[in-house]
């Protein structure tokens, strides 16, 4: 979590350590009038609370972070195991879910092409077995099939149209 984070903590407990220096230094100096010593007493303690609070806040949000940064690699991890488990039931090959896999995130045919180092021309061959046995037309339909179950998942359908909610995955083959 970056500092900014902290700023408003910060410049409370400056306020406070002002606030508390500056009744001690009014009771010593006895110059000033009780009834401003208590508004200082009350914005003392005032300040006081809402650094506490501010306090816990960060803390909140700071756990919030750690849940979603689990659930995050989670839901990663088990992605993937999902779409390892969907490429076996469509029969693919290891070579075929690489070539699955990096369509997936988006790799073009040629990027592909070198991170396995074969040619062009095999990718080519491989994306279209992988689109005839997973019934897919192509790698947005591909990907689309994985994306839903997020989606649906994390209530991001709920949001939407009454229209938009009736795509599903059996409308994408």
């Amino acid at each position: 979590m970056s500092l900014r984070h902290y700023f408003p903590a910060v410049v409370l407990a400056a306020a406070t350590l002002f606030f508390a220096y500056d009744i001690v230094a009014d009771l010593r100096d006895e110059s000033e009038s009780l009834f401003h010593i208590a508004i200082e007493a009350i914005v003392f303690l005032s300040i006081t609370v809402i650094l506490f609070m501010e306090l816990r806040r960060v803390g909140a949000l700071r756990r919030e972070i750690s849940r979603e940064q689990i659930k995050t690699a989670r839901l990663s991890g088990e992605l993937l195991a999902v779409m390892r488990d969907q490429f076996s039931r469509w029969g693919l090959s290891p070579s075929e879910s690489e070539v699955a896999f990096l369509l997936t995130k988006g790799l073009s045919m040629r990027e592909i092409s070198e991170a396995r180092q074969v040619k062009e021309k095999t990718i080519r061959q491989q994306a279209t077995s992988v689109y005839a046995k997973s019934g897919y037309a192509g790698r947005h339909e591909l990907a689309a099939h994985f994306i839903e179950d997020l989606m649906n998942v994390g209530g991001v359908a709920e949001g939407l149209p009454n229209a938009q909610k009736s795509i599903s995955r059996e409308s994408c083959r």
